[in-house]
């Protein structure tokens, strides 16, 4: 980690000010989606970062870019079919291409980030053609498993020649979660803009950090989300790429309240809403009771004797861990459905991973839900096993 090449990130990535002001202050933090064998002894070895806001437009985002071959190397195990809300997110995705386009064919279809193909596959029985990009499919394109008018690009977005791989234009580019990892917006949203036919529907889904904000999720900022929209500055986005607003859809349930935003290449009429951003004050003075929240709770769960779990390996328990204070060490396991974490842990959580049926004393035990954004599916899942107590770290419902 001391080798890593750590780029400043000064000027705002929607509008281009330099005025940034530090809203929440983040030393040592940890880099989260990573699953190793063995915990590293000792102290957290994280980066400095802190979450900026633009004096200028509002929008926040990260002061400091890890590179991407870090955060998305071999070690990073997230996989959309692995996850509890991935089905409900993305079958909000589907019903809200299907108000823009009732019952349609089409042509062609781009997916920006189509990880492990789970969404990519319910649009191929929708287009002629489709085409996912995520560079976690580098040096695996051929996959035989894919849909015979599938086709996989395995890099990341900034480095692939659009006019050179996309044979068909795309009739639409839909992406979820993937822009808020993007370095540049902007230049990539103008990219995609021009390699799309004039009568195409973009439709992108980003967290929105108003609702972050609103509900104490800031167990969302981590070292992978560089950008940090809510609507009003996803419009300002949009404005600079050169986009035009048709409509959008707030998903308050989805990976911790979510915005899906549909523009077009050209004009189209529609009036686009009057908005206003979070303030600097009001994301300081939340972020301060997230931390005490965080703190009561170590307190607390700390102090009960019997054993104690937590349910749900999420990418952001290190972050969670971060917030509360300590390494975790005092559970007796983190419990996780996904097949491929059992036995694995935390660079730097001294706890495995286990699958929740190995457990024996779960009737006598604690259980925190560490998947914040799938409390509701644990807890109907923790039916079948009858823990003493569930509860949360954070009450946000």
């Amino acid at each position: 980690m001391s080798n890593t090449k750590i780029r400043e990130n000064y000027r705002c990535g929607i509008c281009g000010s330099k005025s940034l002001e530090a809203v929440i202050k983040l030393p040592n933090f940890p880099i989260t989606g990573i699953f190793v064998s063995e915990s590293v002894p000792g102290p957290i070895q994280g980066f400095d970062q802190t979450l900026l806001m633009c004096c200028d437009c509002l929008h926040m985002q990260l002061s400091h870019i890890i590179p991407p071959a870090q955060l998305y190397g071999d070690d990073y195990t997230h996989r959309s079919s692995a996850s509890h809300i991935t089905p409900t997110a993305f079958s909000d995705v589907l019903k809200y291409l299907n108000e823009l386009r009732p019952d349609q064919r089409f042509r062609s279809i781009l997916e920006i980030g189509c990880n492990d193909l789970m969404l990519l596959t319910k649009l191929s029985k929708m287009a002629d053609h489709v085409v996912g990009i995520d560079p976690i499919w580098i040096g695996k394109e051929d996959d035989p498993e894919k849909a015979t008018n599938m086709r996989v690009i395995g890099n990341y977005l900034e480095k692939v020649q659009l006019s050179k791989e996309l044979t068909i234009a795309p009739d639409i580019v839909i992406s979820t979660h993937n822009l808020e990892h993007i370095e540049e917006p902007v230049l990539q949203i103008r990219r995609l803009l021009d390699a799309a036919d004039d009568d195409s529907i973009f439709l992108i889904e980003v967290p929105d950090s108003e609702i972050m904000v609103r509900n104490l999720r800031f167990d969302q900022v981590f070292h992978q989300h560089i950008h940090y929209f809510n609507f009003s500055t996803f419009l300002k986005m949009l404005e600079e790429a050169g986009g035009y607003y048709f409509s959008h859809r707030i998903h308050p349930g989805n990976w911790g309240g979510t915005i899906a935003v549909a523009f077009t290449k050209k004009p189209n009429g529609v009036k686009v809403p009057q908005t206003k951003a979070v303030t600097a004050e009001r994301v300081k003075k939340q972020f301060n009771l997230f931390k005490r929240k965080m703190l009561d709770f170590t307190q607390t769960i700390v102090a009960l004797e019997g054993p104690v779990y937590a349910y749900g390996a999420a990418q952001m328990l290190p972050t969670l861990a971060y917030h509360m204070e300590s390494n975790l060490a005092f559970l007796n396991g983190i419990l996780d459905d996904c097949k491929f974490r059992p036995g694995l842990t935390y660079p730097h959580i001294p706890v495995r991973i286990k699958r929740p049926e190995e457990i024996n004393d779960i009737h006598d035990a604690t259980v925190i839900i560490t998947a914040l954004d799938a409390v509701r599916p644990i807890t109907r899942r923790l039916r079948d096993f009858g823990p003493a107590y569930i509860t949360t770290p954070v009450q946000f419902y």
